[in-house]
């Protein structure tokens, strides 16, 4: 029998991503201003859009260690980086990259549900398997084709496939 003080602490059970999302978050609301008086009909995601630009150095990018992203099974070959995304009239998110490149990796949580088939296609596919994981994204995971261009552009830089593909040609049947 093994008495509860003499085991070991758990580990953290998170996700090296939701930290630096939170970080990254914490980092954008934070600045070395005076808060404004909130107004009434102020909500969460307006005061964090309204946080000056100066908020850190870096314009808000914070960079993150490398790992394998979800719904990814191998490690990137670009750098990781966190910076808070804006959602786009078309159903995309912005910035896909922080200003030395590195992917973000709260862009790639954005794409990970609609775009998991591009996203988690691996190191090594060929090239006819991405235009097969963009149209399984289309047809079952409720990506839009503006959104799968996005995420094929995301998985691209990801992985470091050596190929291109246009996702605006590509035909689903």
């Amino acid at each position: 029998m093994t008495f509860p003080e003499t085991r070991s602490p758990r580990r953290w059970s998170g996700s090296w991503a939701a930290a630096a999302s939170a970080l990254a978050a914490l980092l954008c609301a934070c600045s070395s201003q005076a808060p404004a008086a909130p107004s009434p009909s102020a909500t969460p995601t307006a005061t964090v859009a309204t946080a000056p630009a100066s908020a850190s150095p870096s314009g808000g990018e914070v960079p993150v260690p490398a790992q394998v992203l979800p719904p990814a099974t191998d490690p990137p070959a670009a750098q990781l980086c966190a910076k808070a995304i804006v959602q786009t009239a078309d159903g995309n998110a912005t910035p896909l990259t922080c200003s030395n490149g590195a992917l973000n990796v709260q862009a790639w949580t954005y794409y990970s549900t609609i775009s998991a088939s591009i996203l988690g296609l691996g190191a090594n596919p060929s090239p006819a398997q991405a235009p097969a994981a963009m149209c399984d994204d289309i047809a079952h995971n409720g990506a839009s084709r503006a959104q799968e261009s996005t995420a094929y552009r995301l998985a691209h830089l990801y992985y470091g496939w050596t190929f291109d593909v246009d996702p605006t040609k590509v035909t689903c049947s």
